[in-house]
């Protein structure tokens, strides 16, 4: 960890900053993108700022698209994930009444809350992979996804544990099966290496405000080349349009690519940040950033003296953050706070989530307020 990576990221000025799962660190660089890219566009030009303002969706796109080896036509800008899942199963060939959506118990909750939402709306039914289910178990998917079952929601990492699932041998089987496939990245983008083009997913949503660094308000969803042109939002605006200069009201022709996903008037100021941070990630390498991760999470566990680890430990099925679990883990989060440990507290015990501009020095901080406990 070299200081001329730490001095790139805003950390805060007291305590180890670890959750990074929740919200990452602002990139230095991101103040003077946003004072150039949106504020001085508007100051000195007035509405002739919209140009501007919209290459900085594209460059956002086109950020996504070098860090997750995709093409920048296939991304949408989304104000969330819900938004974004709301927006993809809306857009879809009605499937027929009685079949399923599947998705785990483990998943994150408002993913639950729009699946639940939608299948009411569609004559469809949830089915909830038990929680006990061991996700990475190929044998386990190849039985839940049966025929009745419509579509899949599938969480590359999860948020209580991170435990991180084979995607893209998930995705064979969805494929094999013609069940439609979604997969969350919200939890992995920017800390573990993805390549959308080794898997066989038909889209995947994902937000930049954990660890891309980028913000709230800057989700986006990606649609697969194989599924974009069956997809008919029902939230439309003059973005979503072919033309959204065309101005005739009685004449509406979806985008061609997944800008059809767009909507009205789009939010820029949120995406005018985080295609910075995304960029400023992406010059570091996710591969540097994950190596680095993994060795303080490894370094973490082999000193703390107690506690159980409920993250796994193999590096292959875990995600960027280490979740353990204490006998009294109300006791251990007052000792955290008390001691400048930014982290939280969720199922499995209290989460920590070092980040490329975390050091060794971070990780022994934590391994000692652990081990007074």
């Amino acid at each position: 960890m070299t200081t001329d990576i730490q001095a790139r990221f805003h950390r805060p000025e007291r305590g180890v900053y670890l959750l990074n799962h929740s919200v990452g660190c602002l990139p230095a660089s991101a103040s003077d993108a946003f004072q150039s890219h949106f504020l001085e566009p508007w100051k000195h030009q007035g509405s002739h700022a919209w140009g501007q303002w919209l290459e900085n969706l594209t460059r956002f796109n086109a950020a996504l698209a070098n860090l997750l080896n995709a093409k920048t036509q296939q991304f949408c800008p989304q104000n969330n994930l819900s938004s974004a899942l709301t927006k993809i199963v809306g857009s879809l060939p009605p499937a027929s009444a009685g079949q399923h959506i599947l998705m785990s118990e483990r998943d994150f909750p408002s993913m639950g809350f729009v699946i639940q939402t939608l299948c009411k709306r569609f004559g469809l039914k949830p089915r909830f992979i038990p929680h006990e289910t061991n996700l990475t178990d190929l044998n386990c998917w190849d039985d839940m996804l049966s025929d009745d079952v419509w579509l899949a929601f599938i969480t590359h990492v999860q948020s209580n544990d991170s435990l991180r699932l084979p995607v893209a041998d998930i995705t064979g089987l969805t494929k094999k099966k013609s069940i439609i496939s979604i997969v969350d990245i919200a939890q992995s983008a920017g800390v573990v290496p993805i390549d959308l083009n080794t898997w066989q997913a038909d889209f995947v949503i994902g937000s930049s405000v954990k660890w891309l660094c980028g913000g709230p308000g800057s989700g986006y969803l990606w649609a697969s080349d194989d599924i974009i042109e069956c997809c008919q939002p029902m939230d439309v605006g003059w973005f979503s349009h072919q033309n959204p200069m065309a101005f005739d009201i009685h004449h509406f022709d979806y985008a061609a690519d997944a800008g059809r996903f767009m909507g009205g008037t789009p939010s820029i100021m949120p995406f005018t940040v985080s295609a910075e941070s995304i960029r400023t990630l992406d010059r570091i390498g996710t591969e540097n950033i994950f190596q680095h991760n993994q060795k303080l999470i490894n370094h973490i566990i082999a000193q703390i003296n107690q506690g159980e680890i409920r993250s796994p430990m193999q590096e292959n099925r875990r995600g960027g953050t280490l979740a353990i679990s204490f006998k009294d883990n109300q006791k251990a989060m007052q000792a955290m706070d008390h001691a400048g440990i930014f982290c939280d507290q969720r199922s499995e015990g209290l989460r920590f989530s070092p980040h490329i501009y975390n050091t060794e020095e971070d990780a022994d901080q934590l391994v000692q307020v652990i081990n007074r406990l």
